[in-house]
């Protein structure tokens, strides 16, 4: 059986190949798996799940739809072809929707897009290749594009598709290298990045700096408040459905502003800017980044809490510091990067004092900010604070601190 995520991450590498995907503000993530545009600029959403969907997610999936305004159309992507009882159930659901539906197995919706896809009985190994030949594509985009190629700049992707099913060739005949070590990245660093790296082992150490120490990195740490009570108040289904969300688009966000994801910790993010090329442009990323994610995660809470029988306060909180940390290489196989040093446990305390759905700023990424952009920084309203030392473990004295509240997130992301 295929699994959902392998389509998720195959669908997300063959849409940004594409441009296709189409997210217009954070409220379209947190309903959507993917928001994309069709020939003739219609808004076409789509929905990936396992083989065994319910009859309570296609209602919340109809609820969903029914409350979207400018939907012309949406597909709902499993593993396998659905069987007849499954349409049968599917259509009964939908029979009054204004919006055009469709349940289709992965393989039928790639034969649908015109890509001249050459597709095996094998699925899964068939999407693994597709996969690959389409991250392939984006290393050579990024390297092409920053030389003045207009390769990529087709209006109807014409020369995209052909290149895509060569390097897919390329793939099955083993003439692109399944085990570049660069793949192993794409879970954690941007394209842009991975581009300009070479695939050898010691070449990538080197660019990723692996135990030296990396000054002035952003450290950005978040939590979702009253998370373990959300847990003991929500349907397992529901929650899943919840955090596969949240996590799928919190990564995106993160390479979307040009960002390292470090891990999940739960609920909560770690994500480290900055590194590993430094461009004073990324204190100013790193913000909007922030405020982004905080509205991502307003509206999946505040369309979750319609779920629950208890009203529990929550959202998000964001804690951003700035300072030397260390890089570090603790994958065994493929490369896996983590990052150590006091500033990520700054960053912890600065979020454990934040507002909700708040930014806390260390006073050092502050000046930095206002440094690169004082304009910017100007546009929204901060607050300075003084966070006493037994609030903030591990600091000395007392720490000063800037507060952007909740009402200001909008603003930045302009």
């Amino acid at each position: 059986m295929v699994e959902s995520f392998l389509i998720e991450e195959v669908l997300s590498s063959l849409f940004d190949l594409l441009k296709k995907k189409v997210v217009t503000k954070p409220s379209d993530r947190a309903k959507f798996d993917f928001l994309i545009r069709g020939k003739n600029d219609e808004k076409i959403a789509i929905e990936v799940k396992n083989q065994n969907v319910t009859l309570k997610t296609i209602q919340n999936i109809e609820n969903i739809i029914s409350n979207y305004n400018d939907l012309n159309e949406f597909y709902l992507i499993t593993p396998e072809k659905p069987e007849s009882n499954q349409i049968k159930l599917f259509k009964n659901v939908f029979k009054d929707s204004k919006t055009k539906v469709n349940w289709l197995g992965i393989n039928q919706y790639l034969q649908k897009q015109n890509l001249n896809l050459e597709l095996t009985d094998d699925i899964r190994n068939s999407l693994l290749n597709l996969q690959i030949a389409a991250l392939t594509s984006k290393f050579e985009k990024y390297n092409k594009e920053h030389i003045g190629s207009s390769f990529y700049s087709d209006p109807d992707f014409k020369n995209i598709t052909k290149y895509l099913n060569e390097n897919i060739k390329n793939v099955s005949q083993g003439k692109i290298d399944k085990a570049d070590l660069r793949f192993a990245l794409r879970r954690q660093f941007p394209d842009k990045v991975i581009s300009n790296l070479e695939n050898d082992s010691e070449k990538i150490s080197k660019s990723l700096k692996f135990g030296s120490k990396i000054d002035d990195a952003i450290i950005i740490l978040t939590d979702i408040k009253n998370f373990s009570t959300l847990v003991s108040a929500s349907d397992p289904e529901e929650l899943n459905e919840l955090m596969s969300k949240y996590y799928t688009n919190a990564k995106e966000l993160v390479f979307k502003y040009g960002g390292v994801l470090d891990k999940f910790i739960g609920d909560a993010v770690l994500a480290i800017f900055n590194y590993p090329e430094k461009d004073p442009s990324n204190y100013k990323k790193a913000t909007q980044f922030c405020a982004e994610l905080i509205l991502l995660g307003e509206s999946l809470l505040n369309d979750y809490q319609k779920k629950l029988d208890q009203e529990i306060e929550s959202g998000t909180r964001v804690g951003i510091a700035s300072g030397p940390i260390y890089a570090l290489n603790i994958g065994k196989e493929d490369f896996e990067v983590t990052f150590i040093g006091d500033k990520i446990n700054f960053a912890a305390r600065l979020e454990k004092n934040c507002s909700i759905n708040g930014i806390l700023m260390s006073n050092r990424f502050y000046h930095k900010l206002d440094d690169f952009d004082s304009e910017f920084i100007r546009s929204f309203k901060l607050t300075e604070i003084k966070i006493d030392p037994k609030d903030a473990k591990g600091q000395i004295g007392v720490t000063t601190a800037w507060q952007v509240e909740k009402d200001q997130m909008e603003i930045i992301i302009k």
